[in-house]
């Protein structure tokens, strides 16, 4: 009898437990459109501000999905994932050859490129985010942060 009841409550635990990666992913990047309201490097916010289009995405088939990086009507395409039981968030822009001679001409192709890193999540509320960094591929030791508001 024992071994029954020790038994269902470990099938129980494995059941209610899941990958807090995956839960964190599913519950902030919900498709839909997100407000970068500060994109800033060492506390000067940058200037226009970046809208994301999350789009939709199974993070259970799935390890890294794709949002576009809107700057005035020019997207720019980058991967994001948590990882570190969703404690850090990863952003790296989308390399598309054919788009390649675009980098030097538009910013928000810059933008994809520079703010590219692993960021610890600060804030993660339901319409309201926030990551920093120290270690961006354009701003490398430089504080970053990105806060973003549905």
């Amino acid at each position: 009898m024992k071994n029954i009841i020790v038994f269902l409550f470990s099938v129980a635990i494995l059941c209610v437990a899941c990958d807090k990666n995956k839960r964190a992913s599913k519950r902030l990047m919900r498709p839909g459109t997100w407000n970068v309201v500060e994109l800033s490097v060492d506390g000067a916010n940058l200037s226009p501000l970046p809208v994301w289009q999350v789009n939709d995405c199974d993070i259970y088939d799935t390890s890294l999905c794709t949002s576009s990086w809107i700057l005035e009507g020019i997207e720019s395409q980058f991967y994001w994932q948590f990882n570190d039981k969703a404690e850090r968030f990863n952003i790296s822009r989308v390399v598309d050859t054919a788009d390649c001679s675009d980098f030097y001409t538009e910013e928000v192709e810059q933008q994809t490129y520079n703010f590219s890193g692993a960021y610890k999540v600060i804030e993660s509320k339901r319409k309201r985010k926030e990551f920093e960094s120290y270690s961006t591929l354009g701003y490398p030791g430089k504080k970053v942060v990105i806060r973003l508001e549905q």
